[in-house]
């Protein structure tokens, strides 16, 4: 669980980002505390698609910052990189300093410097991986790396899968890579046959990309930032790309090959994204990206606006985060195994109830049946395949489980809980007793009947003005039924005049979540 909390504490302090929609530029806001007496200061992330117009790192086009007090005054503001959440990208300049001329993305000069088409055509037996350069070399230039330790036991099958034995690049940060278990990759494979898809993008996902060339009839494009991916795959295959900013290494030709490939040809053609980002990953960016590959997807097929099918991995936990920038998006119940981390994994040294790490898709989940041999099984009155853990709630009208373990349904609010929760009759929540604090949990809370944050059902100020209507102690709070929970009351949602739309919820008083 310490992982789980590393990635939860990294969001806490990234905060919960809210999209204001305004022509084509999204801000976000986000909050992070200061190390002045921890007072609160406020981030906006300012996203649009002017991007190439912005200052450029090694990774491409930065991103706008706007940092305000509490008092919504100016602080800084600022354009840094996409991609790096751990300082290893120093890159930081003043909006005010915009104009300055800075490094050109596109033409890195390690990648001048390398002929990756006369290595990756040379035959495998003059090839040799040298494991602490991280790159593939002719036997014709080993002095140049001399009392290296070198892989050259090379066959063309290993060559079609690199990720088998290329060493992560990181564990952490925005280069972080854990590689998909077998099982995982069978599960997805199978997902997309389900679907019919016939090409599949992958934002990231290396292992999967290489999967699908290798064991099924299933086309994929590698779009990554993992440049060692040149001395495995040509452009047809891989394109050098940053994820958080839409930003493609090899310029103007490595977009039109990736313009290409989202062309449909034959009407059987079925396209996806399928990404597998950094679990730290700023969600607004890439929900951004997805968006613009669907515009482009529009643009090169004629199309008006068609929403592509998209895979996203992410824990559980950040199930908030996703369906904030993608209210679409819904969360499967299969646990995503990897091969190289130390507990997101079934085997003995994985977590108790498994691995946290679900699929996310706007594909209706009613589509996909889960493998039964590892433990999963069809509920009827969801329409979908949950885990053998997960079981379905009459009052819920669902399969409540989220992390694997089976919830209880608790008669004092009237909701399904996590077995480890304890009921708080201060705050009117079941909540972990660990670290409880009524007065900053509250704050937290999201209301039930209007669906704000920041207070309880029984403070809620909307409701109060309906002064005919009173609050039950008992069931749903509005009706007093036990038959359902608050939020699938008919007489709430009548009251508020609530309307739902692609996964959008909309009500009297203006809140969409």
């Amino acid at each position: 669980m310490k992982k789980c909390k590393q990635i939860v504490l990294m969001y806490l302090y990234t905060g919960i980002s809210v999209c204001h929609a305004h022509c084509n530029i999204e801000y976000h806001t986000q909050y992070y505390p200061t190390k002045a007496g921890h007072q609160y200061t406020h981030l906006e992330v300012i996203v649009d698609d002017n991007l190439p117009n912005n200052p450029c790192c090694q990774h491409g086009p930065t991103v706008l910052f706007h940092r305000t007090d509490q008092s919504h005054a100016t602080i800084e503001k600022y354009y840094a990189c996409t991609a790096s959440r751990d300082g290893k990208c120093s890159f930081k300049v003043a909006a005010s300093k915009k104009s300055t001329c800075y490094q050109d993305a596109s033409k890195p000069a390690e990648q001048l410097k390398l002929d990756y088409d006369e290595v990756r055509n040379a035959s495998v037996s003059q090839k040799v991986y040298c494991i602490q350069c991280q790159q593939l070399f002719l036997e014709s230039n080993a002095k140049d790396h001399n009392k290296h330790k070198l892989f050259d036991k090379l066959s063309n099958e290993i060559l079609l899968q690199p990720t088998r034995f290329l060493a992560p690049l990181s564990m952490d940060g925005n280069e972080a890579q854990y590689f998909f278990s077998d099982s995982s990759l069978n599960c997805i494979e199978n997902m997309l046959k389900q679907v019919k898809i016939t090409k599949v993008i992958c934002l990231g996902a290396p292992r999967l990309h290489e999967h699908l060339l290798v064991k099924t009839d299933i086309k994929s494009l590698l779009l990554d930032i993992d440049r060692r991916f040149h001395w495995f795959y040509d452009q047809s295959q891989y394109v050098s790309y940053n994820m958080f900013n839409h930003f493609f290494f090899g310029g103007e030709k490595a977009e039109n090959i990736f313009n290409n490939y989202l062309m449909v040809n034959e009407s059987t053609e079925r396209i996806c994204i399928f990404t597998d980002p950094p679990f730290g990953c700023r969600t607004e960016l890439l929900a951004h990206t997805i968006s613009r590959i669907n515009q482009t997807y529009n643009s090169v097929n004629q199309l008006s606006q068609q929403i592509l099918p998209t895979f996203w991995i992410f824990p559980y936990f950040m199930e908030t985060y996703i369906q904030k920038q993608m209210p679409s998006m819904e969360m499967s119940d299969y646990q995503v195994n990897y091969t190289n981390h130390r507990t997101y994994h079934s085997g003995e040294k994985g977590l108790k109830h498994g691995s946290p790490v679900r699929i996310f898709t706007n594909v209706p989940l009613e589509l996909f049946k889960l493998p039964v041999k590892e433990g999963y099984k069809w509920c009827s009155e969801c329409q979908k395949s949950v885990h053998r853990t997960n079981l379905h709630c009459r009052v819920c009208k669902k399969c409540p489980s989220k992390n694997g373990a089976t919830y209880r349904h608790c008669s004092k609010c009237n909701w399904c809980v996590k077995p480890n929760y304890v009921h708080c009759n201060a705050c009117g929540r079941c909540t972990q007793v660990q670290g409880h604090q009524c007065s900053s949990y509250r704050k937290q809370l999201n209301c039930r009947i209007c669906l704000t944050k920041g207070h309880m059902e029984k403070c809620c100020p909307f409701w109060r003005t309906f002064k005919h209507f009173k609050m039950a102690k008992s069931g749903c709070v509005v009706c007093g039924s036990k038959q359902h929970i608050v939020t699938n009351c008919d007489e709430r949602k009548r009251v508020l005049k609530e309307r739902y739309f692609l996964g959008q919820c909309e009500n009297a008083i203006n809140c969409v979540k």
